[in-house]
């Protein structure tokens, strides 16, 4: 466990260096979903608020921020690494991410 966590970091880390989350910071998200499909969500469930129409990107829902500096853990293997643009509504749901492909 400790190995694959150490392996995503390490490849998260290179994804910072290569340009790959210039935009926001890296969240680790356990799902994330188009904005019509989340609003769709969002008109069913009054604890959510919708996100305009036109904002590009994914919602990443479930985030925490990844930390690898300072004994950070990384994403959780139910987790998924994204880029997000920082805008977060209620803690809950982070906008503007795109994934982070760690595939070697």
């Amino acid at each position: 466990m400790f190995a694959r966590i150490f392996a995503i970091a390490s490849l998260v880390a290179f994804a910072l260096a290569n340009g790959q989350c210039n935009t926001g910071n890296i969240q680790c998200c356990k799902s994330a979903t188009s904005v019509e499909n989340y609003n769709l969500m969002a008109s069913n469930d009054p604890s959510l608020i919708t996100i305009p129409a036109d904002l590009v990107g994914l919602v990443g829902l479930d985030c925490s921020a990844l930390t690898i500096v300072g004994g950070g853990a990384g994403c959780e293997a139910n987790q998924e690494p994204m880029c997000c643009s920082n805008n977060k509504y209620d803690g809950v749901v982070n906008v503007g991410c795109t994934p982070i492909n760690i595939s070697p």
